[in-house]
Formats: structure tokens, sequence, C-alpha cells
């Protein structure tokens, strides 16, 4: 992570935000100074060594997750050191209720991910917080944790373990695998979990029509098309539509009618603050809320 992108972006925002965005900012920010510290605490001890460049550069193009073929080898001690790390920082800082704090702040996780599928951990960190999530009674999860904590709290500690090799990946791909006529991966190239956002920006040939796609898994970001489906892949234009909220044109849903699911897009030439893509994942929380709102409309624009 970009530390000194994310806390101008923050200090941007912040101005501008009522008290719960900037409660919920600043616990962001320094969740991910945690992350990153972390991430940067377990570069220093362990190596990953990526597939060979030509089986990454295929496995890219037909959409295969990366870490499906070279794992990452996340050691259950090492994940529940940054779990208990992650856990005091919901309990101390997330506004929650004192009981689900207390659940935070007493969990053994040293217990709890003792029979964990770590390989999943490595490979599908999506399906391995699942995993966990369905598994709680045979793992001795507390009742007070919930499923919806225990979740929050896996996957904001699978990102430090994950990040630095998604990097490594990222950077042995090549550039002609990730520009060109062909079709982009839809979901993560690297730990195969779905966007969190998407970025629409300047005319970039190698960023395929100026659109990123952003995990907020592992960090990667990969060049998308500019008008697709980010949920389905579909290419229909009439049935792609963005919506924003009055007075805010950089924050968009994009939704589509073939599939009748939606993206979060940010639009960063017309952020008012710096842009860093942790940052807007927050911001944009409050998409999610109208989006599920049942009389919000995706007739669009």
């Amino acid at each position: 992570m970009d530390l000194k992108q994310i806390n101008r972006a923050v200090e941007g925002y912040l101005p501008q935000a009522d008290e719960a965005d900037a409660a919920r900012l600043r616990f962001f920010k320094g969740l991910f100074e945690l992350q990153q510290r972390r991430a940067d605490e377990l570069e220093a001890v362990a190596a990953y060594e990526p597939a060979p460049g030509d089986q990454l550069d295929r496995a890219y193009l037909a959409g295969t997750a990366a870490f499906t073929a070279a794992p990452v080898v996340v050691a259950a001690r090492d994940l529940a050191a940054t779990c208990a790390q992650v856990a005091a920082e919901l309990a101390a800082h997330a506004g929650l209720a004192d009981q689900a704090a207390f659940a935070l702040r007493e969990a053994d996780w040293d217990e709890l991910l003792g029979g964990a599928d770590l390989g999943l951990a490595g490979s599908d960190p999506v399906a391995f917080v699942a995993d966990v999530v369905a598994r709680r009674g045979e793992l001795g999860v507390p009742t007070a944790l919930t499923d919806d904590l225990l979740a929050m709290a896996l996957a904001f500690s699978l990102r430090p373990h994950l990040q630095g090799p998604a990097a490594r990946v990222m950077g042995a791909v090549s550039d002609d695998a990730k520009s060109g006529s062909h079709s982009r991966p839809l979901d993560c190239p690297v730990c195969g979990s779905p966007a969190a956002l998407s970025r629409v920006g300047e005319v970039d040939t190698l960023h395929g029509g100026a659109r990123i796609q952003y995990c907020a898994t592992c960090g990667t970001s990969w060049p998308f098309e500019r008008i697709r489906c980010g949920s389905c892949g579909s290419r229909s234009q009439e049935g792609i539509h963005h919506f924003h909220v009055d007075g805010d044109e950089a924050h968009r849903l994009e939704t589509c009618e073939e599939c009748g699911q939606y993206q979060r897009v940010v639009f960063a030439n017309d952020l008012q603050v710096p842009l860093a893509l942790e940052v807007e994942d927050v911001v944009m929380a409050k998409l999610d809320r109208i989006a599920l709102d049942p009389r919000f409309s995706a007739r669009g624009e």
C-alpha cells in the first residue's frame, strides 16, 4: 500500500465528512497502517516465487487465478498473529458493541486456526474465509464472534500475507498479456476474488481503455474494458447504466440488466481529492447501501 497517498486521500475527505464518516476514515487509516506494517514484517522473513512468466501469461489470458498454481504459504501461527493484531484494532477503534469487541479481544486465534485449511488461505482466500465461517462450530469460534465479524477479521488479516506475493505475480505478467484486444480477467487474476471496485480515468492503452479493476483482498489492480459489466462480463452498451448521488459524479454505481448486479466505479477525473483505491473502497460503502435499497431503480441513464 502507498500509505502516503492513502493519508493524502483521507486528509482530503475529512473536511467534508460528517462525524460518522470521519471516524470510519480514521479507523481504516489506522487499519491500513497496521496491514502494511505487518506485510513488511512478513516480507522480511518469507519468500514467494511466482510461477514462470509464460505460465502466468497463459493463466492471465485464461482468467485463471495465479495463486491456484503457485499458492502463498500462509503459516497458521503467522496468520494467527496477524488476526490478533487486526482483532485488537477492530475492538479498539471500529465502534463495535461491547460484546463484539470483547469477543474479538478474547478470541484464541492460534486455536481457532489450528484446524483451518491454510492451503485455501494462500490459494483461494475467499473460499478460505467461507470455509472457516462454515466450520465455526468445529473450530471453536465463540458464539459472540458473529459470522460477519469473523469474516471481516479474517479478510483484513489475509491482505498482509497476500499483497507482496500478488505484486510479484503482476510484475511477472507481461505487458503483452495485460494489453491487446482479448477479454480481460473478470475476477482478480492473482487470488480469484471478485473486484471490489473499478476505476475510470485517463486514457491509457495498457489499462484497457482507461479502466482498471481493484481487488481489496490482495491489492491487485488490472486492466479492464471501459464498457463491460464488472460482475458478469456483459458488453451490452444498452444494458449497462451508471448512477450517482446528486452533487457527486465521481462515485457511481454501474448496473447491468443482463445479470442484475452492480459495481462501484470511481471516475478519477471527477475526484476532488487524491486517488487511493483503498480509501475509495471505504468511501463508496455508501453506494452499497443505495444499491441494496429496494427503492433503487436500475433503469439507468
